[in-house]
């Protein structure tokens, strides 16, 4: 009998049963779905990973593996199948002229599987399939794509260089609509295609993929699934020390071989080049005798020529004009005879014939002589140039030859360690990035869910104790018929245990068929996800009916445990009511005396009440906060990238260089090009940060403090305070200072661009939002390491793409340039995604505000049904009732909305903290227009209460105006 009562109770106050079920229906569906949401998440793509062999371990080296390597990782016990990768990054055009940076992979591989969309598999080695298209490309089935590998040949790795695309895929390791960095020039990866295994063309592999045994028996993004894959990873790691070496060893013998090949070679052939200028110096050396002996003849002949001038000038015969002792003259005669053939001992009237002769003859053999020397004169200049090229061109070749040998041996001697680097799946771009997403989603789950449980309480407690103070009577009867305390209470606690469970077990249903399949779509526009594995979670639905029940039983516990303590009699009569009380308004004159009669019940009344002010205060607050929340999310993510790359980064393309040597003309070449606002230089490189728990990664800005206002607009992190780059410390960007705890007046050591570790102090910690900076000045720098920065960037600002890629291929030593706009892309793509997500939490929140209010007003009308009906009673029509009751409840609803829009910004700081990534800082940033939505659409909430609110109003008696407390 005491339990039929419970529900005849439930039939006669139907309406406030039905209020407390849809509360908890609403908070109930809501926890569930979000708390499910990460389970689902995982669940749905852990069976696509499971179904198409996602690697589990993959193994890098900076050496790359061979066949051997490949058997050895094989047959360790923990891998179930490993499959050795060769891949390559390249630039692509395509047959409609657009340029995209694709990755080149395996055709047929037994990890990584994919599935093939549209179109049909390669028949030929000139075919290819491509990722399935997304946002960064319009390649598609039917178009070809050249490939190009920059300065080195493409066919140094693949024996086509042309591709025809014939069908299109999803590949479970791509499945993030963006794939991140490529190995070519660093720039973003834009798509991948598969083309047949045969043609690559380099022998060595450039990855391992591993499947670990019994990995697949535990779900993945676990601490289940880490923990084991960690326990076998030791077992790989082991086996890996043995052979990380072999290919080192390998490569390093053969290149050994081969330096001792070309070293013999080059001592060869250097032997033999000087003995080839040894030969060609001896001959040198004879001519230059010959030269000598040629000169020397001449000077004699030319001695003898003059005297036999002279003795024909002089008309003598040759003995006369020059010996007068006989015996002289006879051996000069026969001299004369001997070397001219000249018979000068006969004397008579032809002895000056014989004089003439011999002249002529002397000055013959003379000039004959002299054309010998200048020949050989000639010919030894001739030889002596060719020998001095020679030796030149020798001696630089050897020193060449000695430089290169020098530096192979060299190089082989500083050749890094063979270590492999054995990583899990958070190294792959998808992966971790939808590790991120479901770390977020697990946040967003536990905290978004407890301001519906906050309202949800306070909206069972007044509605409970408006229902105890009703049931009054009923209970002291109870209590002098003797029944126990525990007996009364439960009845009212099973009352409130039937709305929570009524209520979560249909939200739990309805919410779980809404919230996972808008989030799961939502987030189809940033991941080619599978079919969703739609669940229930015994974990969700524990936490959304148990918290529930023990609220709605606990604050009902609460509520009638504090009524029964009195007597019976006293319980049996209604409560007197409350005494109205002078309201601080009244003592201002000009004020008070201008109100109405209505607006002055109305002040009295929200004072008078003062739990039904603070309880109709706080619902509507929270509803407020969490329409701040959703918008403040929004808010904060879409301004990331926004703020960093449109307003702390004045420019929005980065050209990278090989070199500085032709800097200056690079930059000359940019400024000439009127579009570009901002052309600057400066040097950027990536060293490792040291802490005394570990290391981290950093870009590291080195500048021109002058330069630093020209390319950056740095603040504190209240984004207020302007800071100024200084040459007595480094700035920080604050993620970076708050992973490592890094403060103002803190050291910090990091590396230089050449790998020399130095410690500099922190002066300044900026505004940044991705990724992770260091700026330091150019003299700091060079005081710190004791090395001259090399400016290694261009920063430009320009609105015309098409004419700075034009440009870029002007310039010396040209790398690559970074469009900040892709980035920023991305970014956008996930705000898209979670626009739908806000968009929910929108209508629930707004859901949630029309039941609080509904549930209210229904309670302040009960409360107040005598003082309506007197109102009639006195004349008062419908529309001035309305108004005298629905004025408190508008001034309720817009002090809960000025309450919670700061109650709003606090969850907004608790939920992006929490959501925070280890590169990204979130915003905390909320639009202004984000408080006006929040209030306008509460507002527009507790209007539409109070229009179905009218009817209720209409139906009161205008007897119950007699029924007063005695």
């Amino acid at each position: 009998m005491f339990n039929l009562e419970t529900f005849r109770l439930i039939r006669k106050t139907r309406k406030r049963f039905i209020s407390l079920v849809l509360i908890v229906m609403i908070g109930a569906g809501f926890m569930m779905g979000m708390t499910s949401n990460p389970i689902i998440l995982r669940q749905s793509v852990d069976a696509e990973y499971d179904k198409r062999k996602l690697f589990d371990l993959m193994i890098y080296s900076q050496y790359g593996f061979c066949l051997e390597d490949y058997q050895k990782i094989s047959s360790i016990d923990a891998v179930e199948n490993v499959f050795p990768s060769k891949t390559i990054d390249c630039r692509a055009v395509s047959s409609t002229e657009e340029e995209l940076v694709i990755r080149v992979t395996e055709l047929m591989k037994n990890v990584n599987k994919y599935v093939l969309l549209e179109g049909r598999m390669p028949q030929a080695s000139n075919e290819c399939l491509m990722l399935a298209s997304n946002e960064m490309h319009q390649i598609g089935i039917g178009d070809t794509l050249t490939l190009d590998y920059g300065k080195n040949d493409i066919n140094d790795y693949l024996s086509e260089n042309v591709y025809k695309i014939v069908g299109t895929v999803d590949s479970i390791d791509y499945f993030s609509k963006v794939q991140g960095a490529s190995n070519y020039n660093n720039e973003n990866l834009q798509s991948v295609i598969f083309v047949p295994n045969a043609n690559f063309v380099f022998d060595y592999y450039t990855a391992m993929y591993l499947t670990v045994k019994g990995a697949d028996q535990y779900m993945s993004y676990t601490d289940e699934y880490d923990n084991y894959i960690a326990d076998k990873r030791i077992e790989i790691e082991t086996a890996a020390y043995e052979q990380q070496n072999y290919l080192k060893d390998k490569l390093i013998k053969e290149a050994e071989e081969e330096l001792e090949s070309k070293t013999e070679m080059f001592n060869e052939l250097k032997e033999k080049g000087q003995q080839q200028l040894d030969d060609a110096k001896a001959q040198l050396d004879e001519a230059n005798i010959m030269i000598i002996s040629y000169e020397t003849q001449l000077a004699s002949m030319d001695a003898m020529v003059k005297a036999l001038e002279a003795a024909v000038k002089a008309d003598k015969p040759i003995y006369d004009s020059i010996y007068s002792n006989t015996a002289k003259a006879e051996d000069y005669a026969n001299y004369i005879m001997e070397e001219f053939g000249i018979d000068v001992g006969h004397y008579g009237t032809s002895a000056m014939d014989y004089t003439r002769n011999a002249y002529y003859e002397a000055l013959g053999k003379y000039n004959s002589l002299k054309g010998q020397l200048n020949s050989a004169k000639a010919q030894y200049e001739a030889g002596l140039k060719e020998y001095a090229e020679g030796l030149a061109s020798y001696n630089t070749q050897i020193e060449e030859g000695e430089l290169q040998l020098k530096l192979a041996k060299q190089r082989l001697e500083e050749l890094p360690g063979a270590k492999w680097m054995i990583l899990d799946r958070d190294y792959q771009y998808s992966t971790a990035m939808f590790k991120g997403t479901i770390k977020q989603m697990r946040q967003i789950g536990i905290y978004l869910p407890i301001m519906f449980f906050l309202v949800a309480a306070l909206v069972c407690l007044t509605t409970m104790k408006r229902l105890v103070d009703e049931q009054r009577g009923q209970i002291g009867a109870y209590v002098a018929l003797g029944f126990s305390n525990r007996q009364i209470i439960m009845k009212y606690v099973t009352y409130a245990l039937l709305a929570s469970l009524s209520g979560g077990i249909i939200g739990i249903i309805f919410g779980q068929q809404l919230f996972p399949k808008v989030v799961y779509n939502t987030w189809k526009m940033m991941y080619r996800l599978p079919d969703i594995i739609l669940t229930y979670p015994i974990s969700s639905i524990l936490l959304s009916i148990l918290s529930f029940s023990l609220l709605m039983g606990s604050v009902t516990a609460y509520v009638v445990k504090d009524e029964i303590n009195d007597v019976p009699a006293a319980l049996m009569r209604p409560k007197a009511p409350k005494k109205g009380k002078e309201v601080f308004i009244e003592k201002i004159g000009f004020i008070w005396n201008r109100l109405s009669f209505t607006s002055k019940i109305t002040a009295r009344n929200i004072f008078r009440y003062k739990s039904r002010f603070l309880m109709t205060v706080i619902g509507i607050a929270g509803c407020t906060g969490l329409l701040v929340l959703g918008f403040g999310i929004k808010d904060s993510v879409s301004g990331v990238l926004g703020n960093q790359y449109g307003r702390i980064f004045k420019f929005n393309y980065q050209v990278f260089l090989n070199s500085s040597e032709h800097l200056e003309s690079n930059m000359e070449i940019l400024k000439d090009n009127l579009d570009n606002e901002i052309v600057n230089s400066y040097m950027s490189y990536n060293p490792t940060v040291y802490f005394d728990d570990g290391e981290d990664a950093a870009t590291c800005m080195v500048l021109d403090p002058r330069d630093e206002t020209i390319l950056f607009d740095l603040h504190k992190t209240d984004r207020r305070t302007p800071i100024r780059l200084t040459n007595d410390g480094v700035i920080v960007s604050q993620k970076f200072a708050k992973n490592h705890n890094i403060k103002a007046g803190d050291y910090i050591t990091f590396e230089s661009s050449n790998g020399y570790k130095a410690s500099a102090k922190v002066s300044e910690i900026c505004e940044m939002y991705f990724s992770h900076y260091i700026f330091i000045s150019k003299a700091l720098y060079e005081t710190t390491f004791e090395e001259t920065p090399v400016n290694n960037i261009i920063a430009v600002k320009t609105n015309n793409k098409d004419t700075l890629i034009k440009d870029c291929e002007k310039l010396e030593d040209f790398q690559s340039a970074v469009d900040f706009s892709s980035m920023i892309d991305t970014i956008d793509n996930l705000v898209s995604a979670l626009n739908v997500i806000i968009l929910v939490i929108i209508l629930v929140a707004g859901s949630l505000a029309f039941v609080v209010l509904m549930n209210l007003t229904q309670v302040n009308i009960s409360e107040r049904v005598r003082e309506i009906a007197t109102l009639k009673v006195l004349g008062f029509n419908s529309h001035e009732i309305n108004m005298y009751i629905f004025k408190e409840i508008l001034l309720l609803s817009f002090i809960g909305c000025i309450v919670g829009l700061p109650l709003g910004v606090v969850e907004h700081h608790i939920i992006m903290n929490e959501i925070s990534m280890e590169m990204i800082q979130f915003g905390m940033n909320i639009d202004p227009t984000a408080y006006i939505y929040a209030v306008a659409i509460t507002m527009l909430f507790t209007v539409i209460v109070l229009f179905f609110m009218r009817k209720p109003l209409k139906e009161v008696d205008m007897v119950e105006s007699l029924k007063s407390v005695e």
